[in-house]
């Protein structure tokens, strides 16, 4: 999914958050903000990151083989922020 189409996804859940913003404003900051998720997501080997209303990144690294030849690879699954997470992290605006 693009940057542009994020946008737009937000104009149409909530159109007065980004009513004040030029969409391509709106689209850097999203750029600027998953690039930043990626930074940390990359910074981590093993462990767990969490992003308020978003939800929890578990990263591990795990050895497979391919080829005949072990490699470790790293891992990421993702849960989605339970509602009552989501709720706080508004109340901490």
């Amino acid at each position: 999914m693009k940057s542009i189409e994020i946008v737009e996804l937000i104009k149409q859940a909530n159109p007065k958050t980004l009513s004040k913003l030029p969409d391509s404003k709106a689209e850097k900051i999203v750029a600027a903000v998953l690039l930043e998720i990626g930074k940390q997501l990359s910074s981590v080997d093993e462990g767990t990151v969490k992003f308020a209303r978003l939800g929890t990144f578990k990263i591990r690294q795990v050895e497979r083989e391919k080829d005949g030849h072990k490699e470790t690879v790293k891992k990421i699954s993702f849960g989605v922020a339970k509602a009552r997470d989501k709720i706080k992290a508004e109340g901490q605006e």
